[in-house]
């Protein structure tokens, strides 16, 4: 079993605007682009220690602060 968890916390300008576009009913790109940095930080710390998964799935979970966590965990290949 592998486990790699990212936390990536947002920023006050991304929070701004969230919360402009969570007003108007748009999507919230500043925070999908929060989600899918951590997302792009464990696929490339798979890819650095050669790690090849049988299978994998990705958690997330909301931190404090508006900090997110992203884990992934799975198998390995032997």
């Amino acid at each position: 079993m592998i486990t790699i968890t990212k936390v990536v916390s947002r920023n006050f300008i991304v929070d701004w605007v969230a919360k402009l576009q969570n007003m108007v009913g748009a999507n919230l790109t500043g925070y999908e682009k929060m989600v899918q940095k951590g997302v792009d930080q464990i696929k490339k710390e798979l890819e650095d220690k050669k790690i090849e998964l049988l299978w994998f799935r990705y958690e997330s979970a909301q931190l404090t602060n508006g900090a997110v966590m992203i884990m992934l965990y799975g198998e390995e290949k032997k």
